[in-house]
């Protein structure tokens, strides 16, 4: 059987969102399956569409059929399977559709909101390196000339081009190297999750995780409810959605104190999961049957408090870049022309 690469929040956003389209107008799974086939125009989603037909056609359940591809989240073929015994599978498909396009809008974000200061770091050493590399030597061929030379921070900065310049090759293998090593470190599944550790403890980056965690349960709490799933059922599956360490300690306080018999508001409550504010907004809902609803606020509300943490952080970051690398442009301009208005002033 032939294996295909994991799906993207956006491609599994659509294809749950055009089941969701279909069910509802009476159509069966397995029909939805061919519709969506008959409309595909790459040979790639035809060929797992085809792999789903023919589990379903073998008379598997359509969340056995999606786990046997092996692209599907673990989260989608579990909300399939409760939606399937449930008999909602329709308002199932398309809380999924919604999750996953908000995740998509999450990613995005991010990739967006840190694509600029890499490219101004990226930009900054390249000047910095044609600085200390070529334009140094010059001024330092001229300082010969007249008798005098490059002194201080600009004459190391100058020694140190040189050495770059004449070990550009190693250097070149040591960079491939080390970006191998990266890559296949990035695979590791400890070093992945001590890497989490780290940004999910640190200061800077703490409070951007947990209310990512926090968006992300409640936009699961809102499908569950409005899907009319058992929540019992699916608290092991919110703590694999979630992947936050901090989070999942609160979230372990939250199923006990489930199981114990409190109800849902009065189990955040306990865990400390969102503001005092939030859990008073809760438990007014429970009363008013609106819970679902006030879920989806929840969700969107620490999305977008997430989103404003990281771009307050990368207002920080965009100016000290441009700080230090003036600083360092400004030591090497004053050493270059300090020498030079010695030299003039002795003319």
């Amino acid at each position: 059987m032939k294996k295909y690469k994991s799906l993207t929040n956006s491609e599994t956003a659509s294809f749950c969102g055009q089941l969701a389209l279909l069910l509802p107008a009476g159509i069966s799974i397995l029909e939805g399956i061919q519709l969506m086939m008959e409309d595909s125009a790459d040979n790639e989603s035809k060929e797992l569409l085809l792999q789903i037909e023919a589990a379903l056609l073998e008379e598997k359940g359509f969340s056995e059929a999606l786990a046997a591809t092996g692209v599907f989240p673990e989260y989608v073929t579990s909300m399939v399977l409760l939606g399937e015994e449930a008999g909602k599978l329709d308002i199932v498909m398309a809380r999924l559709a919604d999750y996953y396009a908000q995740q998509d809008a999450i990613t995005t974000a991010l990739k967006n909101a840190v694509r600029y200061p890499l490219i101004m770091l990226g930009l900054m050493i390249i000047i910095l390196f044609v600085l200390i590399t070529k334009v140094l030597p010059i001024f330092n061929q001229v300082f010969l000339q007249l008798g005098s030379g490059l002194t201080g921070a600009s004459l190391s900065l100058m020694k140190l081009g040189g050495i770059f310049q004449a070990a550009s090759g190693a250097l070149v293998l040591i960079l491939t190297v080390l970006a191998a090593v990266l890559f296949i470190l990035s695979k590791s599944a400890h070093l992945m999750k001590r890497l989490k550790h780290i940004l999910h403890t640190c200061r800077l980056t703490k409070n951007f995780f947990m209310n990512t965690a926090y968006s992300r349960f409640a936009c699961a709490m809102s499908m569950l409810i409005s899907s009319g799933i058992d929540i019992f059922k699916e608290l092991d599956i919110i703590n694999g959605i979630v992947e936050n360490e901090l989070f999942s300690q609160k979230l372990a306080v939250f199923q006990n104190s489930l199981r114990s018999g409190d109800y849902i508001n009065d189990a955040i409550k306990k865990a400390g999961i969102f503001k005092a504010q939030h859990q008073k907004i809760l438990q007014i809902s429970y009363k008013t049957g609106d819970s679902d609803r006030v879920f989806t606020k929840l969700s969107e509300y620490y999305e977008d408090a997430a989103l404003n943490q990281l771009h307050r952080l990368l207002d920080i970051i965009e100016p000290a870049l441009v700080i230090i690398f003036s600083f360092v442009t400004g030591i090497i301009l004053i050493s270059v022309i300090m020498p030079l208005i010695g030299i003039m002033s002795g003319i």
